[in-house]
């Protein structure tokens, strides 16, 4: 997901992961190609875009969760 705040912006994964730097909105192209180079995996699906982070999107490596 895309998080936004006072003007500025964050992907970040379902699991909390989180880009390392947040963006200013006129940014956003560059915000995608640092999530993508980070190793996030950004695909729409059903319609609906998704960002998974490198952990969740790794098979086999244990998923990180907030409970």
């Amino acid at each position: 997901m895309i998080e936004r705040h006072s003007g500025q912006m964050q992907i970040v994964c379902e699991c909390g992961n989180a880009q390392r730097r947040i963006y200013e909105a006129d940014e956003f192209d560059i915000m995608v190609s640092d999530a993508r180079a980070e190793g996030f995996v950004i695909a729409k699906v059903a319609g609906e875009w998704q960002h998974t982070c490198q952990d969740c999107a790794t098979p086999g490596r244990k998923q990180r969760s907030l409970l």
